[in-house]
């Protein structure tokens, strides 16, 4: 069996309560857990003509994220990137159009902060911050289709532990070696991939767990083979 499901939800909610003591509810708790992401796709009636990636830092980098995995609140000058895919494959919006991907790192659903109360705010304060760069000028002005994405529906919705959308959190304690290892030697014939397992969260790493679970599981089945031999 190989498991690409949120590493967190699947301890959870793949296996009979118990059969993993290593990654109990409680345990899993006590783990160091990534950021969240607010998040906005947007399509706009006018051609944005940006990067197809495009970062704004918080002028106060360090208070930003201190705020996002220290303390736990709502960013007052949140990080922003923003994905133009429009620029870089046309068929993504209508012929003079745009369509863009914003995201602001914010805290994971360990927080106290009530997404249903506080997330239409505080998208308005995410695009008037954007406003503020030349290039998103008045952008507000020309959405024609939106949805948004909180860390609750992370959760919710899409099955994402604590709404963690980088999983588990990079400490030393948790990288490489450290992550679950891709062979689950809690549960016989069992084999992670993705985010929440060795090597890591990022859509290289991703890739190589993928790779590294695949090839465990083609030796394995040749070391099978030749023992039956």
């Amino acid at each position: 069996m190989i498991i690409n499901a949120d590493f967190g939800h699947a301890m959870q909610h793949l296996f009979p309560e118990g059969a993993v003591q290593k990654y109990t509810p409680a345990r899993l708790r006590k783990k160091k857990w990534s950021c969240s992401t607010f998040m906005l796709y947007v399509g706009l009636d006018r051609l944005y003509d940006t990067h197809h990636h495009t970062i704004f830092f918080s002028e106060d980098y360090k208070r930003n994220v201190e705020q996002i995995t220290g303390s736990l609140v709502l960013p007052d000058d949140p990080s922003i990137y923003v994905q133009n895919p429009s620029v870089t494959d046309p068929t993504l919006a209508p012929s003079g159009q745009s369509a863009l991907y914003i995201l602001a790192p914010v805290p994971n659903n360990l927080s106290d902060i009530h997404w249903e109360d506080v997330g239409p705010r505080f998208r308005d304060a995410v695009l008037a911050t954007l406003e503020k760069q030349p290039q998103f000028s008045r952008l507000r002005e020309h959405i024609v289709t939106e949805k948004m994405l909180t860390p609750t529906q992370w959760e919710s919705e899409y099955a994402v532990h604590y709404g963690a959308t980088f999983n588990l959190g990079h400490q030393l304690s948790q990288m490489m070696y450290f992550r679950p290892h891709n062979r689950f030697k809690h549960i016989p014939h069992v084999w992670l991939t993705g985010g929440g397992t060795h090597p890591g969260s990022g859509l290289p790493t991703i890739l190589e767990s993928a790779r590294i679970t695949a090839r465990g599981i083609l030796e394995q089945g040749r070391g099978v083979k030749e023992g039956f031999m």
